[in-house]
């Protein structure tokens, strides 16, 4: 095909540009630069794709039946392979599902609906956005938020050294701190643990230990330092630092002061006593459309690690004035909304001293049905199926049509029905990065007597679900695959 597009082409130029030659000697014109590039060059181009243009609709079309006769010849032999081979087939996609789990030791959440359990609640009875004061809309007129009314006072309280922040990153600031208050029990035994680990497990942390203000004192004796290392001496599980995840709005990352997570890792290691070295502070900014997938991931990045105590805290706020003008000229009925969540976190490996799991977190993916997930976790025959009270959180948008067909066609075979369901999309407003992440943690303040159950069609093929701890598991039976 190269060689007769070559061929026309030298073919045709060379006619042209005689003719053109001979034509500009007999009129005794001189050509500029432009007419010899457009009279010798292009011009012979452009006649060469109009002759060819036929021999190029006539391959097109050849190509086309070729693709198609394969496509049908695919069909015929996929029609005619035995029975025994197809089956062999899908029972080989079947075992790819896998499943992993996480103890979750401590949660917290927070929404201008209330804390925790009182969030959900709100959810069920459909409570809806106020008319916010403070923030006003292109005409002026007060619209609706879903503001944390007590966040308002902790950010006006705030040092002089935050003036140059935007108000939406000193509220984002202050959801974080007030979530990292909800796990200081946790975080504390956690603290405790690793400091005992360090000086059983590592001679050199072992040392800056002993040398750590908090714990020699200005009349710290040798001896003490003797009756450390005897008491050290007993078999400690290892643990080897304290790891803790910002999630915040992909919207925030050139917002967002990197210096925030420096100050709170000092302050984590002065409230605790522990080494710097033994804290590490990881920043994900999470956008919409890639948020529940990027958080499975972490959660199975955190039930792979070993020695590591995990804290998770999601973040973000809307209400700043500046930041709804942008939006409003997007869309004039923008719900600006403010949330924050967090989970104490580890796999199922790392054991903490004198902290129980308060439940497990299971997650199968690549699972085919919602049939086979119920099975294969032995989930089928609780009573809770035949209760009215909700348990599966849906965080997909009820109101979109095509979600609900499709969630009414995941869900048709199965014994949970609609009213199991509890949508929690409508309650966060436009301020949705973070959305699923959020809506994802609160499956943790669900009754306590019910198996609670997270979906969303996003990821069709996954599903996760909390149970209470159950000290007698193995790690075998909690981590199987399927």
């Amino acid at each position: 095909m190269i060689k007769i597009i070559i061929t026309a082409f030298a073919g045709l130029a060379l006619v042209i540009n005689t003719c053109v030659i001979y034509y500009w000697r007999d009129t005794a014109f001189d050509p500029a630069n432009s007419d010899l590039i457009s009279y010798l060059v292009i011009l012979p181009m452009l006649i060469t794709a109009l002759v060819l243009s036929p021999y190029f609709i006539f391959k097109a079309i050849q190509c086309y039946k070729a693709k198609k006769e394969e496509k049908l010849q695919q069909a015929a032999d996929f029609e005619h392979r035995p029975a025994e081979n197809i089956s062999g087939e899908q029972k080989e996609k079947a075992t790819q599902s896998r499943q992993f789990a996480l103890n979750i030791y401590s949660s917290a959440a927070r929404h201008s609906f209330g804390e925790n359990e009182s969030i959900l609640e709100q959810y069920k009875q459909f409570k809806s956005p106020e008319l916010d004061a403070d923030l006003l809309n292109a005409y002026g007129l007060p619209v609706l938020s879903l503001r944390i009314q007590d966040l308002d006072d902790a950010v006006e309280a705030e040092d002089d050294d935050s003036i140059q922040l935007s108000r939406r990153e000193k509220r984002i600031r202050q959801l974080i701190m007030h979530q990292l208050e909800q796990h200081a029990d946790t975080l504390s035994a956690a603290a405790e643990h690793l400091k005992n680990s360090a000086m059983f497990y590592d001679n050199e942390m072992a040392y800056q230990y002993r040398m750590h203000p908090a714990w020699t004192g200005e009349h710290r004796a040798e001896d003490d330092f003797e009756e450390d290392a005897g008491r050290m001496a007993e078999p400690i599980s290892r643990l080897n630092k304290l790891c803790i995840h910002i999630l915040l709005p992909e919207s925030m990352i050139h917002h967002w002061n990197d210096e925030s997570c420096l100050s709170m890792q000092h302050l984590l290691a002065e409230q605790f006593s522990i080494l710097l070295a033994q804290i590490e502070i990881k920043q994900h900014f999470v956008s919409h459309q890639t948020s529940y997938i990027e958080w499975l991931t972490l959660l199975e990045q955190i039930a792979q690690q070993e020695y590591v105590f995990n804290l998770i805290i999601s973040a973000d706020s809307e209400i700043d004035q500046d930041w709804l003008d942008e939006k409003y000229w997007q869309s004039e009925q923008y719900i600006a909304t403010e949330y924050a969540s967090s989970w104490c976190i580890a796999g199922l490996n790392t054991e903490i001293s004198g902290l129980m799991p308060q439940k497990t977190l299971k997650i199968m993916l690549d699972e085919a049905s919602i049939e086979s997930f119920l099975l294969k976790n032995k989930l089928q025959s609780h009573q809770q199926y035949q209760q009215d009270e909700p348990f599966m959180l849906i965080l997909d948008d009820a109101l979109n049509i095509k979600t609900s067909k499709q969630l009414q066609r995941k869900f048709a075979n199965s014994l949970i029905e609609p009213h199991h369901f509890l949508y929690t999309h409508s309650s966060l407003g436009n301020t949705q990065q973070l959305a699923k992440i959020f809506s994802f943690m609160l499956g943790m303040h669900l009754a306590e007597e019910l198996i609670s159950m997270v979906f969303s069609i996003e990821l069709d093929h996954a599903y996760s679900f909390f149970e209470a701890y159950q000290e007698e598991q193995t790690d075998k039976e909690l981590l199987h695959s399927s």
